[in-house]
């Protein structure tokens, strides 16, 4: 089964995995698939595909351009994240708590290939729970603040009831840090033993940092998407599924039989089958038939099906000059799962009725 999407999908998706047919997009094309490719974070990515087939020359001078330009901003925002984690782990050698990066940056230390045009404007890392207080005080002390003055509520949310503590930034290079102590928010469905995951990271050379094993990258990916996020405009955290499921299956042996085992083992099938599902069903990945029905858990016949119609529609941009109403509604019910998965009713009904009250009466935060 392949994904059949309206056409501005369609441009999107075929540039995506035909990049080189972009030769043939007229200037009506090409400035619908610049519109929706800066709505998902992508115009890095086609510029570098772009690039590495030599073709850049061949489109037309305007979208040429655009894309170079795009590829500076990715490499510039690179290179910040980049030293950002230097300076993490300059700052926390002494407390000998491991520093695990995660997400885009864990991508390009791990040689991921697509990495180098994916843009990234914070860096994501995680420390053992029992060391975040220890990490926050020594960063505090070392030049990082927190990026935003929080109510009580919001820091009670993200101290009780989520998975990183409120973000910090650099008092002179403003670079956001996001300190994590698990994968997923700890009021969620989800009971994911952190110690597995840190005990199987891997050191990248003497930098005194390190980044999770490839399975562990893999179902951190699947879990970001389909367990932390709303999944709106989110086409590009698939794409990364897409990325890592390629790379990783020609680099590591047995890789297949090793992510089955390790979702099982954490309970994470649920993430990974959608992962496996959808990379498949939209970027039609090379994935081996029947994977899926090893993994311990799975959704059942009525979730898929509905995932299946929903979440295409809310991956892919909205049409820039006219929104699909199927689209918003697929959105609409998307960012209530979202919610319904991450946290129990007792939680989610008072939550949501604080975060109404404030949307009408957002001076009383």
């Amino acid at each position: 089964m392949t994904y059949k999407p309206p056409a501005h999908h369609s441009l999107l998706l075929n540039a995506l995995i035909n990049p080189a047919s972009l030769v043939e997009y007229n200037a009506t094309k090409w400035e619908l698939l610049l519109r929706s490719a800066r709505k998902v974070k992508l115009l890095g990515r086609l510029a570098i595909e772009l690039k590495n087939r030599g073709l850049l020359d061949h489109i037309p001078l305007r979208a040429a351009n655009l894309l170079q330009s795009s590829l500076i901003q990715v490499k510039r925002l690179q290179q910040i994240t980049h030293w950002e984690l230097n300076r993490i782990s300059w700052a926390l050698k002494d407390t000998g708590a491991p520093v695990v990066a995660l997400k885009g940056v864990a991508y390009s230390l791990a040689g991921v290939p697509e990495s180098d045009g994916r843009i990234y404007v914070d860096l994501d890392i995680m420390v053992p729970k029992d060391r975040l207080s220890d990490v926050e005080s020594t960063l505090t002390k070392k030049g990082w603040v927190h990026h935003h003055k929080l109510s009580a509520y919001d820091e009670h949310y993200y101290r009780a009831w989520s998975h990183e503590i409120p973000p910090l930034v650099h008092s002179e290079r403003e670079t956001e840090v996001d300190i994590h102590h698990t994968l997923s928010p700890p009021t969620s469905r989800l009971e994911i033993n952190t110690g597995l995951l840190l005990s199987a990271a891997v050191a990248v050379g003497n930098s005194g940092y390190r980044i999770l094993c490839p399975v562990d990258m893999v179902l951190h990916c699947a879990v970001n998407l389909f367990q932390n996020n709303e999944l709106a405009d989110d086409l590009r955290d698939l794409l990364d599924i897409h990325d890592l499921l390629l790379f990783f299956s020609k680099n590591e042996k047995d890789f297949w039989k090793k992510l089955i085992e390790r979702a099982n083992q954490l309970s994470l099938g649920r993430s990974l089958f959608y992962g496996l599902y959808f990379s498949r069903f939209i970027f039609q990945t090379p994935i081996p038939e029947n994977l899926e029905n090893d993994l311990n858990e799975k959704p059942n016949p009525l979730s898929r099906r509905i995932m299946h119609y929903l979440v295409p529609q809310a991956l892919f941009p909205l049409h820039p000059d006219k929104h699909s109403r199927h689209a918003l509604v697929a959105r609409s019910l998307l960012y209530l799962r979202s919610h319904w998965i991450r946290m129990p009713i007792h939680l989610l009904v008072p939550h949501l009725a604080y975060k109404t009250y404030l949307s009408i009466f957002p001076a009383k935060q």
